[in-house]
């Protein structure tokens, strides 16, 4: 009797003996357990991964409308003040890829909690750039020529027109930049759009 029951028995790691059933019943627990347990693993690992990518762009996004509103009111009524400002933005802007920005506009505000109205370019008091402007070089800004207003990015809203005096009351300036995020393993969705404004006074300057 004592050997058939010791056939249902093996050793333990301890030294105390386990029952055979017992244990391969266990080992069935661990694997349920472990089917449940994976997928909710895997899904907050990548989780905190597309977060930290998402996070990532929109401290860019930031980055690049506070560094932009800054050279743009800095500017003022330059020549080239929507180029510098582009190219702040861009400057700012390294870590995302060359096509994730969607939209850039450079705006004239009511005030600090203001934001771009839809139809600011035609009502002159806009300018809306895309990725490709980035690239453009400074000889084709400049609306306050003649022979480049027709054409000159930023004529909407020309830079000359922007108010620089203190006696009449300076222009706010507001720079939006949006951006689209891809997200990697698409658990997630396929993208989702990031966006951020910053808007300052324009910088006082001599007639």
């Amino acid at each position: 009797m004592e050997r058939r029951k010791s056939r249902n028995f093996v050793f333990g790691k301890n030294g105390t003996p386990v029952d055979k059933r017992r244990a391969r019943g266990d080992r069935g627990a661990t694997l349920v357990e472990g089917a449940l347990v994976t997928p909710l693993l895997l899904l907050l690992i990548f989780g905190i991964f597309e977060f930290g990518l998402a996070f990532r762009d929109y401290l860019t996004v930031a980055n690049g409308a506070r560094d932009g509103v800054r050279t743009a009111s800095v500017a003022g009524t330059e020549l080239d003040a929507d180029f510098r400002t582009l190219q702040s933005i861009a400057d700012a802007s390294a870590a995302l890829p060359d096509d994730a920005i969607e939209e850039i506009i450079i705006f004239k505000a009511t005030g600090p909690g203001d934001t771009p109205a839809a139809n600011c370019v035609p009502l002159g008091t806009c300018n809306r750039y895309v990725a490709s402007d980035l690239q453009r070089p400074v000889e084709e800004f400049g609306c306050h020529t003649s022979t480049l207003a027709p054409n000159a990015p930023d004529r909407h809203w020309c830079p000359n027109t922007r108010e620089v005096s203190v006696g009449t009351g300076l222009d706010f300036i507001g720079v939006y930049v949006l951006v689209n995020h891809e997200y990697v393993t698409g658990l997630f969705g396929a993208d989702v759009a990031l966006d951020d404004q910053m808007i300052l006074k324009v910088e006082p300057q001599e007639n």
